[in-house]
């Protein structure tokens, strides 16, 4: 068996294999088999691709805060205060947990555990 896809199709799961940490050919393995044991395969397709592209959009958010985050270090480190250190400490540490999150939910769909 040998699927084809169109160049954006391919480009899409080259990108949903990439965030999953996945080879290409086991990401399309691995997202046919989950929809092949489900009650209801559509669905199970639908879903899967629901959570890759949230999965996708929240990995790109993660992307923009810690860009945000460099340029709020490197001024604080011009002016050479930290103001509100609990406040910038709780700001990580929220950072933190989301990146885990994100990181639990890659897990999950990616062993569709």
């Amino acid at each position: 068996m040998y699927p084809r896809y169109s160049d954006n199709e391919f480009g899409l799961v080259q990108k949903a294999a990439e965030l999953s940490h996945m080879a290409l050919g086991g990401y399309v393995a691995e997202s046919s088999l989950a929809a092949a044991r489900s009650d209801d395969p559509t669905a199970a397709v639908a879903d899967y691709r629901a959570a890759v592209k949230a999965l996708m959009s929240a990995n790109g958010q993660l992307g923009k805060i810690g860009s945000n985050l460099n340029q709020l270090t490197r001024h604080l480190n011009e002016d050479g205060a930290w103001p509100h250190h609990d406040l910038v400490q709780r700001l990580l540490e929220r950072v933190e947990a989301s990146i885990a999150r994100l990181d639990t939910a890659i897990d999950r769909v990616t062993t569709g555990r």
